[in-house]
Formats: structure tokens, C-alpha cells, sequence
């Protein structure tokens, strides 16, 4: 069943039931307002593959789904959070109804509807109320993100940092894909919201897979150098291994062929996605990229993270196929203007906590 799932073609869903899209921003500087800059291939990425699931050998994939299957799951009573209706297309009684069965995901949603950074007049005490005010991307982003904690938080605490800090950046990555999203103009922006979030199953998975003193020493590598351990050592780098273990989850095969797409930018661009597809494909890549580096703090300030002017491995072909296109360079021009990056500042800052 898993080897017809893997072969299995991907087909494009558009996602229903999304909130109602929030006053969209300014637009921004026209595009001649920034030049994005090109450079040649880097030679760490001449010749790297990044392997796939399917593309292992028979015995090497069955036992590296064994060892997946074998990590906790969400908790038995959480099928209905994971479904395809509810990431797809749940309205807003449809996910109360949902996240009421779930006390501990009720409390954590009042504690963010309730956060300083919302600045509400009173506060806020029952979910139907807080998912009015948050929107149903950002409550169905929570949801998922409680379900990891649950089911990924690793045992060794000399991990539990590097937990907490892929547990931040998948929350960082998912507004930023909703509030760049939303500026672009991209198809869907609340769907890739859950399709950032879902691209860290990996990396918070490969945490129990790995030996410690392995995860240790590479936390501090570049995506690129990252990917390459993980894949020398189980065989497929944390991306993938998300894949795998989505799959064992029962998760919608369209869903899961999504986020497989995000981190495929590190080597290619997807050429076999239409130029919307692909447009939401490279956002949702560079806000999953550059949560993961605020989150750590490589990065502190938001004009550090401005489109078509970014360094190393792991963006070349994101700006090499992608920054060119006019809603990009765009969006690289609002970043010129410190305004707009205090805006950004501030909603990393309420984010990471």
C-alpha cells in the first residue's frame, strides 16, 4: 500500500472554507525598485541529490517505515484534526465542534487569542469566539502545531531546545506564509499556512531517529549541509522522512505531495507545477526557510530575510528561478522600507514569545 501511495501522481486540490481574507496591505514599490541578485551555482550544490522515498531500495525503505512507524502518533482521538475536511475545508462550527473535544488545543488557542500582540478590549473566553478573531488558517495552524508537540516532543532532554525551537518556527512560518501570502496575491494563502506547519514533521521526527550527539552536532548547519547528513545517515534527509510518517498518519496523499514540493526548492525548481503553483510553492519555501533561521537566531531583524537579496546554498534556486518573477520583486521592494519591516519585526517577535 505505502509503494502504490509513493508512486501515485500528484494532483493539485484547491483548498474551500478558508477565512475571510483579512484587508489586504499596500501594495508595494513597483518591481524596478529592486534588482534581485543572481550568482552562479554553489559548488556544494553540483552534484547533490536529494533522494526520495522512492527512489530507496525495497528492504532499505520498508525498514526505514518500520523504524517511522514505531514513533508516537497524535493522540487516537485526533483522526477528525488531520483529516482532509478539516485542513481542507472545515468552516468555523465545523473546527469548534473539532477543537472542543480537545481541551488542552482549546486552552492553548484562548492563551494566543488572549496574547498582548492582539490587543483585544476584554478578554476572550470561548473558542468560537477566538476563531473569529484569529481565522480559521491561523486556529487550524494551531491545531496541527499542538498535535506535533503531542505526538513529536522527543524524550532526550538535551533535545528538547532543538524541539522548541523547529516547535516556534513552524508557528513563525505559518504567518508569514498568511501575511506574504496575502500581499502577493498568491492562490490560497491560508492553505499554505497548514503546509508549512505539516514541513517540519520531519525535522521534530528525525530528532528520536537520530542519535543525539549526531542531531547536536549539526544543529548549527546551513539547510544544504543539514539535508546531506540527514541523508547520509538514515537514508533520507527530515523532509522526506515527514513524508513517510504522514503517511503513516493516514494524511490526505494530496496534502502530504505538497509539502514534499516545499523543501524539493533546496535542488530544483518545480517545473512540473503551473507558475501559480509554483509561485505558492517558492513563498511557502522562503517563509519555512526564514522562520527556521529567526528561530534560531541567525537571523534578528527582518530586512535580514529580504527577497532577492539573500545568501547561501539554500535559497540559489529560489532566487535564480523565482525572485525574477514581478509579485516577487515586489514584495523585495516593501522590504526597503523600514515601516514595512517593523510590521514584520513585530510579528516575528509576538511568534517566538
Amino acid at each position: 500500500m505505502l509503494f502504490r501511495w509513493l508512486m501515485n501522481a500528484w494532483r493539485p486540490r484547491t483548498a474551500t472554507g478558508a477565512a475571510p481574507a483579512a484587508p489586504s496591505a499596500p501594495p508595494p514599490p513597483a518591481a524596478t525598485a529592486f534588482v534581485p541578485r543572481q550568482w552562479d551555482i554553489p559548488p556544494a550544490l553540483i552534484g547533490f541529490q536529494r533522494t526520495e522515498a522512492f527512489q530507496l531500495p525495497v528492504g532499505t525503505l520498508e525498514a526505514l517505515t518500520r523504524r517511522v512507524a514505531h514513533l508516537p502518533r497524535p493522540p487516537q482521538n485526533s483522526e477528525q484534526l488531520l483529516s482532509e475536511s478539516f485542513l481542507q475545508g472545515a468552516s468555523a462550527e465545523q473546527m469548534a465542534d473539532a477543537i472542543l473535544k480537545h481541551p488542552h488545543l482549546a486552552a492553548r488557542l484562548l492563551a494566543r487569542v488572549n496574547a498582548p500582540f492582539h490587543g483585544l478590549p476584554r478578554p476572550v473566553s470561548d473558542v468560537p469566539t477566538a476563531i473569529v478573531y484569529l481565522g480559521l488558517d491561523t486556529v487550524r495552524a494551531t491545531a496541527v502545531q499542538c498535535l506535533l508537540a503531542e505526538a513529536l516532543r522527543p524524550t532526550d532532554p538535551r533535545l528538547a531546545p532543538l524541539f522548541d525551537r523547529w516547535w516556534r518556527a513552524s508557528g513563525l512560518a505559518g504567518q508569514l506564509c498568511l501575511r506574504l501570502g496575502k500581499q502577493v496575491g498568491v492562490s490560497d494563502p491560508g492553505g499554505m499556512v497548514t503546509l508549512a506547519v505539516l514541513s517540519f514533521v520531519g525535522h521534530m521526527a528525525a530528532l528520536s531517529l537520530r542519535a543525539p550527539q549526531d542531531t547536536l552536532r549539526d544543529s548549527t548547519l546551513d539547510f544544504l549541509e543539514r539535508t546531506r547528513a540527514e541523508q547520509d545517515d538514515l537514508g533520507l534527509c527530515a523532509g522526506e522522512l515527514g513524508c513517510l510518517m504522514m503517511a503513516e498518519w493516514d494524511m490526505p496523499a494530496s496534502i502530504v505531495e505538497q509539502v514534499r514540493a516545499i523543501d524539493r526548492i533546496l535542488v530544483m525548481p518545480p517545473r512540473q507545477l503551473t507558475p501559480e503553483q509554483g509561485l505558492r510553492t517558492a513563498l511557502t519555501y522562503y517563509c519555512v526557510r526564514t522562520a527556521e533561521r529567526l528561530a534560531r537566531g541567525q537571523w534578528r531583524r527582518a530586512e535580514q530575510a529580504t527577497p532577492g537579496a539573500l545568501e547561501g546554498s539554500e535559497f540559489f534556486h529560489l532566487q535564480t528561478h523565482f525572485m525574477l518573477q514581478p509579485r516577487m520583486t515586489g514584495l523585495a521592494a516593501a522590504f526597503l522600507q523600514p515601516a514595512y519591516c517593523q510590521e514584520l519585526d513585530a510579528l516575528v517577535q509576538a511568534a517566538l514569545g
